[in-house]
């Protein structure tokens, strides 16, 4: 059942507790969800799923695997990309909408990292490579919007 009024009071479910809606916790689920979103729409699906784990442990201490691993497999992609396309040193514009899009998300990971910087020092420890993995996230998609522009049609 979709509609069930546990929120009508200002609070939501997070796992297993009640949590205020306007909670550093679910302002930071908020942007990581949003994140998600735009994700689907220019097809960023390893990512997305990437998007539900971090949600799912982002009041978790310890280090994720996972995650770790993703890091690992961005900076090998991010690399290779640093090495085929030249970076500019000034700020752009995009005129492509594949590439302006993907610098839409770009600035949404950016949002969201920030949020879940605050969400640390205000509340929580969490696993440090959420902050890694944003971080790295951003050039990612930075270099794919790039990319996308340099595309010759």
């Amino acid at each position: 059942m979709i509609t069930t009024k546990r929120g009508d009071r200002g609070q939501t479910d997070y796992f297993d507790k009640r949590v205020s809606k306007d909670s550093d916790l679910i302002e930071t689920v908020g942007a990581l969800d949003e994140l998600h979103a735009v994700c689907g729409l220019v097809k960023l699906e390893k990512i997305q799923i990437d998007l539900n784990l971090i949600m799912g442990f982002l009041e978790e201490e310890t280090r994720n695997k996972i995650l770790e691993t993703r890091i690992e497999e961005m900076e090998k992609e991010i690399g290779k990309m640093e090495k085929e396309i030249s970076v500019p040193k000034k700020f752009l514009i995009f005129k492509k909408t594949k590439a302006a899009e993907l610098n839409w998300v770009r600035t949404i990971v950016r949002r969201a990292e920030r949020i879940v910087v605050k969400l640390e020092t205000r509340n929580k420890k969490q696993d440090k490579n959420i902050l890694i993995y944003l971080n790295r996230l951003s050039d990612y998609i930075y270099l794919l919007a790039l990319k996308e522009e340099n595309k010759i049609k």
